[in-house]
């Protein structure tokens, strides 16, 4: 099968709303630079150059494992992708709008060809792919603020109060972005709710029960070999090595692993969103159903209670009408009866 034809190759770098001067003039200085692409630079915030000739573009696949091939390259385009096109107060990839993404994509389309067939299927999986990194990209932007917070000796901490990092954004992220992105942020360190308690704590006894201590040192151990193969940057990191995950984990690439059970997807695992542990999100729902569906059952039982005392109400009222009748009644013979009496008087005088 052909390859793609060359499409996206127009946009060059250029993203919605601009970026500003400093990483303008970055991104110029480095496509007018005769080097190597960024791509082979760790750590590197400069968006690739996209080639003027679309045949000089990397030819990639999506492998069995729904991965690109070339999967390191690719991670690291993609995550230099969204720090220099970043343009928004984004806190993960669901908040990033279309707009915004499609200009991310065509700039990927401008890097990397593969076979037309696979057209639809390669934007999946870029799109898996960002939003699984999307969060350790997030954390490692934080640890940028805290250690400029610390350089200037603010005592701060990712733990503590995070307005005090409002003043100290990375360098690809506008500062309004990131009182914006803060913000949201300490919002949801909020103390949480009786909902949330009761949630947190079925999820962490259910979550204890399921990892063991065998598990986490599967974990460990598998973080530890990814640092020394591909270097400290995680964001850097393939999502799933699989010689790396089949070293530390006995050979064992999908199933159950001795001491901890049965994984079915190690890179979702590993990521700490396993689908086989119960999310926070599941024990929300479920507690709030059992919630709602408690206060259904009282509002229910109310209307019954309701409903009773309004036919009491009216089976009394009505015993009272019939009374009143009869009161009227008498009153009526008793008038009647006085009005013949005087009669009778009349007649006798």
């Amino acid at each position: 099968m052909a390859p793609r034809g060359a499409r996206g190759g127009g946009r060059s770098g250029s993203h919605i709303g601009g970026r500003d001067a400093r990483d303008r003039n970055a991104s110029e200085s480095h496509n007018n630079a005769e080097s190597q692409p960024s791509s082979s630079v760790r750590g590197s915030n400069i968006l690739e150059q996209v080639p003027s000739n679309p045949s000089k573009r990397k030819f990639i696949e999506v492998d069995s494992e729904k991965e690109f091939t070339n999967q390191i390259s690719v991670i690291r385009a993609i995550a230099c992708i969204l720090k220099t096109m970043f343009d928004g107060p984004w806190t993960s990839w669901k908040k990033v709008d279309k707009e915004h993404r499609d200009a991310m994509w065509e700039h990927f389309k401008g890097l990397y060809v593969w076979p037309e067939a696979t057209d639809v299927l390669a934007r999946k999986v870029w799109e898996d792919c960002m939003k699984k990194r999307f969060p350790d990209i997030m954390r490692r932007a934080r640890e940028e603020s805290l250690k400029l917070a610390k350089a200037a000796n603010v005592n701060a901490s990712l733990e503590g109060d995070l307005n005090l990092l409002k003043d100290y954004h990375p360098n690809w992220i506008k500062k309004e972005y990131w009182e914006k992105m803060i913000n949201e942020q300490a919002t949801l360190k909020r103390p949480p709710t009786g909902v949330e308690l009761y949630a947190r704590l079925h999820t962490k006894r259910s979550t204890q029960e399921y990892i063991t201590p065998k598990a986490a040192k599967v974990k460990e151990a598998y973080e530890s070999a990814m640092v020394a193969k591909f270097g400290d940057d995680t964001s850097c990191h393939p999502l799933l090595d699989n010689e790396t995950w089949c070293d530390v984990s006995g050979g064992v690439k999908k199933g159950r692993i001795y001491g901890f059970g049965s994984v079915s997807d190690p890179a979702s695992f590993l990521e700490g969103t396993s689908s086989t542990i119960t999310s926070q999100e599941v024990v929300y729902e479920r507690v709030r159903n059992e919630m709602r569906g408690e206060m259904d059952a009282k509002i229910v039982e109310m209307e019954a209670k309701h409903q009773q005392m309004r036919e009491e109400m009216d089976a009394k009222a009505a015993a009272i009408d019939v009374k009143q009748q009869q009161i009227d009644a008498k009153y009526e013979a008793m008038e009647k009866m006085y009005a013949t009496l005087q009669n009778m008087l009349t007649i006798s005088i």
